[in-house]
């Protein structure tokens, strides 16, 4: 079969493939739709090679897809070839500690599609079955493609104990910013403020829901200040991964707020514990999801929340190696 495959840095290549096989308790997926990640992109520029030398990624990526189930292995219930599926990359153990206790996301046993495991760039791909997320009939599975972008954001916002009326400032207006603008305004947020360079997405924010969309060439604490009246957010979120939109979340967020890091650092950042201490910031990591993996597939087969502006453009697998390096 065909996929796609990390070939060097900044070069992807489509290449023929074994087909994978069914094993026990396993079922293939014909892939219908695979977003593309910011990791995927990091890594296609080899910007997280410290990941790759520890196997942790492999040549043919792709996390965020949905498919047809095309084969069943031996002691697979609950589904049937021909079933519409979203699957969960993650794949969690569902044995250790982490997933007794709902944090499947902290599983160390996960099984990694995409990662540690031949990924969705690809006609198919063979998964656990568990992994397998039931969509109903007739749901789109384009946009249903965008569930584990989305249950990325959701948990974000858990993990930022984010209440109905509070002031959310969101540094990064990539697609997971973008989502957790939409999850945000989902939550009851009173006020989303994004912070993003590019003034196509700073205009998609304000479509998405956000009430302001600031520029952080003119420093976005700054403007998060004055839009707050000079008592600054409740929560904010970075998601970029980078010093300077980290210091806007310090900067922008008041007295006893919070911080949540989801984007993926490459570098070491440091934080003045003295600042932390007198402010009282609360800064939390956040790492996937867990349950907001099913969460974020409801609200998007439903209609609750719709994903389709933050879909850009499709393209075949063909043309995928083609579409990286633009």
């Amino acid at each position: 079969m065909k996929a796609v495959a990390f070939a060097a840095p900044g070069k992807m290549e489509l290449r023929d493939i074994p087909d994978p096989k069914s094993a026990a308790g396993e079922v293939v997926i014909q892939v219908a739709y695979c977003g593309v990640c910011g990791s995927d992109l990091h890594e296609f520029a080899s910007q997280m090679p410290s990941m790759r030398a520890a196997g942790i990624f492999q040549p043919v990526m792709g996390h965020e897809f949905t498919g047809i189930v095309s084969a069943l292995g031996e002691g697979v219930n609950g589904l049937s070839v021909g079933d519409p599926v979203v699957v969960h990359p993650g794949g969690p153990c569902g044995q250790c500690y982490y997933c007794k206790s709902g944090a499947t996301n902290l599983c160390a046993e996960q099984a990694g599609t995409g990662y540690r495991k031949q990924g969705a760039y690809a006609e198919r791909v063979a998964v656990r079955a568990k992994q397998a997320i039931r969509l109903p009939d007739k749901s789109s599975l384009e946009r249903a493609a965008l569930t584990e972008p989305l249950g990325v954001a959701i948990h974000s916002l858990n993990r930022g104990v984010l209440s109905a009326g509070e002031t959310v400032f969101i540094a990064g207006g990539g697609p997971i910013g973008l989502l957790t603008v939409l999850a945000a305004k989902h939550r009851e947020a009173g006020r989303i403020i994004v912070s993003e360079p590019a003034a196509a997405r700073r205009g998609l924010a304000l479509r998405l829901g956000a009430d302001q969309a600031v520029d952080p060439a003119n420093v976005a604490s700054v403007q998060v200040r004055e839009i707050t009246d000079g008592l600054g957010c409740d929560l904010a979120i970075e998601c970029v991964g980078i010093a300077p939109t980290m210091d806007d979340c310090l900067a922008s967020t008041r007295r006893g707020g919070r911080i949540v890091v989801a984007g993926a650092f490459e570098q070491p950042y440091s934080v003045n514990l003295l600042n932390l201490l007198l402010q009282e910031h609360s800064i939390a990591g956040t790492f996937g999801y867990a349950s907001e993996f099913e969460e974020a597939r409801d609200l998007i087969v439903s209609g609750t929340i719709d994903v389709s502006p933050l879909i850009s453009r499709v393209v075949s697998l063909h043309d995928l190696p083609s579409a990286f390096e633009e």
